[in-house]
């Protein structure tokens, strides 16, 4: 592996166990063996070395993605195991990573939710498509005003602060997005939500 590489690597390891301001180029350096003077050959400051890291993660995200679109019979099986897949890679994130990011690195955040969008469009946009093809989702749809209320309402999602604070993610699932897409779905999407529903259980 690279030298960059193999700093970039550590970054994502150190900023996800211990959130970004408690990570300092001290302690990347010597997780990595080499000297500070090295890493700032490499990243000008730590701002770029988090925006690389975040740049890999979302490389790596986004393929993961792709592989579940993929090996899915339907889009709505494909929508919960992406419920899966996230809470397992969040069950494995100090909050404080995402806290850091949106608090002190908001132009960083907003970057991030930028570079999430694949080229050829949104990718909550390519699942809508995806799904009015199989017959799941309502074919009238007008696709640039769900997706535009999708994005709206998975940033409302992840603001744990507007709900009751016992509120666990499977509530927020179970009463903000299971509506949502039954509200967009096809009696044929309906019963494969049903049918998949015990996938948040």
């Amino acid at each position: 592996m690279e030298p960059r590489q193999r700093v970039i690597q550590k970054s994502i390891e150190l900023f996800t166990r211990y959130g970004i301001r408690q990570v300092t180029m001290d302690q990347v350096a010597e997780e990595v063996g080499m000297s500070k003077r090295t890493i700032y050959e490499m990243f000008r400051d730590k701002d770029t070395l988090i925006k690389e890291s975040l740049e890999a993660m979302n490389e790596l995200y986004l393929g993961e993605v792709n592989e579940i679109l993929a090996n899915a019979s339907n889009v709505i099986e494909a929508l919960y195991k992406f419920g899966q897949h996230g809470h397992r890679v969040k069950s494995e994130i100090n909050p404080l990573f995402f806290e850091d990011i949106r608090r002190i690195y908001p132009h960083l955040w907003e970057a991030q939710k930028k570079r999430s969008k694949p080229s050829g469009g949104s990718l909550s946009c390519g699942i809508l498509e995806r799904g009015i093809k199989e017959g799941i989702f309502m074919h009238d749809l007008n696709l640039e005003i769900v997706d535009a209320f999708f994005s709206v309402m998975m940033d409302t999602f992840h603001k744990k602060d507007i709900f009751p604070e016992n509120a666990t993610p499977h509530d927020l699932v179970r009463n903000i997005i299971n509506p949502y897409f039954v509200g967009i779905s096809t009696e044929k999407g309906r019963k494969l939500i049903e049918q998949y529903g015990n996938l948040f259980e």
